[in-house]
């Protein structure tokens, strides 16, 4: 049987990566509910199509507020996305 030691500290920048994408997430909704005054279910769409770079058409115009916030997200999410991923595939890797 072959046995695989984890190391501690990937396993904490995997729960990490996953708390700062759930994060996003939260915020994500949470800012285009505030901003643009969209309904969860909008909110939560808007933010997965803006993470995870799809970029399919908005739910409504937004607004110049909700403009500069999806930049803010964009910018965000795509560092932390990119920290998640090296962080998993060092993981896998290890």
């Amino acid at each position: 049987m072959l046995t695989v030691k984890r190391n501690s500290s990937t396993q904490k920048s995997i729960i990490l990566a996953i708390v700062f994408l759930l994060s996003m997430i939260v915020i994500g909704i949470s800012g285009y509910s505030l901003i643009e005054g969209y309904s969860f279910i909008n909110a939560i769409f808007m933010t997965i199509i803006t993470i995870s770079t799809v970029g399919y058409k908005e739910v409504q115009p937004l607004s110049d507020n909700g403009k500069i916030f999806t930049i803010i997200l964009i910018v965000f999410s795509f560092g932390i996305f990119a920290y998640a991923v090296s962080t998993l595939t060092r993981y896998l890797i290890d």
